[in-house]
């Protein structure tokens, strides 16, 4: 068929489409875990041993999760069995959020007024090892090309070529006029920082000076959280999320999970916002509190396992839990699932398998899910 037709009858059916109506998941009741919708499954709680989790990286079979005290190892080649393979002690470390890790050496970054960034060896992960730690001063830091570098939140780029021996390598960019939160290896050396305003580096040929490719802006440069670009950046859309912390009320000022359009980048070098979602507050029935004391800010957050030019997206927006969210063809978001812990506070959520979902808890624990609705 000639690509003419095709594009008319990719049109008609996005018309088709935009002209349904809306489908809001309904609430299935109360579980032990907390209220969900009826396409969301309560399966069971995993205590998180000697503190609260406040950050989590999924890798492979295995799932690292950092507490206040500690950070554990999980194997998860059975999504809804996980098996606790190690503990290790930190002392009081808050808040830990980004944790990552190449499989062999794992950071953590210690959110102090030093801002140490601990460094531990994982390859044995029933006897992990502490190999170095640095003070950087950023909030979070991410391994780059396999983690023999780390980009910092607030720009530090440490070399860990020799991760014994961390040393200060320079800055990717960050300044105080262009604050950022955390940074994403998309594709090895290539690198999304969660900044206003974002910002795509490239470290491939120089990483201790990476340069800047693109940038992506929002239209009031509000503060951003998290940002990821699924396919190793390929796909259509960068998808990322804001913060505002302690918010009493979810209103229009309060953050958001945005999408940005990524199909003419390279032209363009910019990445322009498509779409939005907010919290609101309600009445718990329907999924939503009332009110919340931490907030509803959209932190940590997951693309499905098959998300490719738009799909599902497991988001975690603290009081009000994890939030299932389906992106179309066009970059438009709609929530599709809820799952509203009891007296929780949802810092991450990670899609394990097509259907079941993490979410980590800074209160609860790990709660596991099973989403039933069409991916």
């Amino acid at each position: 068929m000639p690509r003419a037709r095709w594009s008319v009858l990719a049109a008609l059916l996005l018309a088709v489409v935009a002209g349904l109506p809306s489908v809001t998941p309904v609430a299935a009741g109360p579980t032990a875990g907390g209220m969900t919708s009826d396409n969301v499954e309560y399966l069971k709680h995993i205590p998180f041993e000697a503190g609260g989790p406040s950050g989590a990286r999924l890798l492979g079979k295995h799932l690292y999760v950092a507490g206040f005290k500690n950070f554990s190892i999980y194997d998860i080649a059975d999504p809804e069995n996980p098996e606790l393979l190690s503990i290790t002690p930190t002392g009081f470390q808050f808040p830990n959020e980004d944790v990552d890790t190449n499989g062999k050496i794992l950071l953590i970054q210690e959110e102090t007024p030093r801002g140490m960034l601990h460094i531990f060896d994982v390859e044995d992960k029933q006897n992990p090892a502490k190999l170095a730690e640095f003070e950087a001063g950023d909030h979070t830091f991410s391994c780059v090309l396999d983690c023999q570098w780390a980009y910092g939140g607030y720009g530090s780029i440490i070399d860990l070529r020799d991760p014994e021996n961390p040393s200060r390598a320079g800055n990717w960019g960050y300044s105080p006029s262009s604050p950022s939160f955390d940074v994403t290896e998309v594709s090895p050396g290539i690198v999304l920082t969660a900044s206003r305003p974002l910002r795509l580096l490239d470290a491939r040929k120089d990483p201790a000076a990476p340069k800047t490719v693109a940038y992506g802006h929002a239209p009031d440069d509000r503060l951003m959280h998290a940002a990821r670009w699924p396919d190793g950046g390929k796909d259509d859309f960068v998808l990322v999320t804001g913060e505002t912390p302690f918010s009493v009320r979810c209103d229009e000022d309060s953050s958001a999970f945005m999408t940005f359009d990524a199909r003419r980048w390279k032209k363009s070098k910019t990445f322009s916002m498509i779409d939005e979602y907010r919290m609101t507050n309600g009445t718990y029935v329907d999924g939503r509190p009332p009110a919340n004391v931490i907030g509803c800010s959209a932190l940590w957050f997951d693309d499905h396992p098959d998300f490719s030019d738009g799909g599902l997206v497991a988001a975690a927006f603290l009081e009000h839990g994890v939030r299932v969210l389906s992106v179309d063809p066009r970059g438009k978001i709609s929530e599709v699932g809820w799952f509203e812990p009891h007296g929780g506070s949802v810092v991450a959520s990670y899609w394990l398998s097509a259907d079941v979902i993490y979410a980590i808890d800074a209160v609860r624990g790990i709660d596991i899910l099973r989403y039933t609705g069409d991916a």
